[in-house]
């Protein structure tokens, strides 16, 4: 989601960001699991294209049953914290953790990822690897929340970046935490969720310009 000091950022780059290849890109999602999650699963498995996505606690109760289709496609789930709170210090990032962890634990894998809300505390915590970065978004929670983004412009965003300094990790959002529903009263009907219409189109840009989609462990996935 924004950053904490409201100004949108177009890359956040933390300690533990992997490297990757030149010209390779790797799709991140975050603030899920949604209800767009499993069908966006389906379409990145379609397209060939691994992602990874950073799961809240806070909504795995919510839409369970997508972890199983992200699984299933072949994607991984990482960690993004049980709540949607920023990590002010290494003992609260690896609380968050912990806790996002036993509500997720069947569906990680050897490696586990995260990447704190907002990309604010880069902490390294025994265990995990990450903190996650990214090099590239679009600021597609605006297209979310209604507050002016477009499609086309989001895509734009994270194209032109990505072509800027030859690929990177791209941060996009498969939904948004249950918390900051509550706190703003709204339901799923006050949302513009385009995460399925982003990536679809996102991929068609990057494969045409020569870009390679590959894992956030830069396992190459397909050109």
């Amino acid at each position: 989601m924004r950053p904490m000091n409201g100004e949108p950022e177009n890359f956040r780059k933390l300690s533990g960001s992997p490297p990757l290849p030149p010209r390779c890109v790797a799709l991140t999602f975050d603030d899920g699991p949604g209800p767009q999650s499993a069908d966006l699963a389906r379409l990145l498995r379609q397209e060939k294209v691994p992602a990874m996505f950073f799961v809240l606690g806070e909504n795995v109760p919510l839409h369970r049953g997508a972890l199983d289709v992200i699984v299933d496609c072949g994607h991984g789930i990482a960690l993004h914290g049980d709540e949607h709170k920023p990590f002010s210090s290494a003992a609260i990032a690896k609380q968050q953790l912990k806790r996002c962890r036993a509500k997720v634990r069947d569906y990680l894998g050897k490696a586990i990822w995260f990447r704190p809300p907002y990309g604010c505390g880069d902490f390294a915590v025994k265990g995990y690897c990450g903190p996650v970065g990214w090099d590239a978004d679009g600021q597609d929670w605006e297209i979310t929340f209604r507050q002016g983004q477009n499609v086309a412009g989001c895509v734009n965003m994270i194209v032109s970046r990505l072509q800027a300094i030859n690929g990177g990790i791209v941060l996009l959002h498969d939904y948004v935490p249950a918390s900051e529903m509550r706190q703003k009263n709204l339901s799923d009907s006050d949302l513009d969720l385009r995460v399925i219409e982003i990536t679809s189109s996102l991929i068609a840009r990057l494969r045409g310009e020569g870009f390679s989609f590959v894992g956030l462990d830069a396992s190459v996935g397909s050109t």
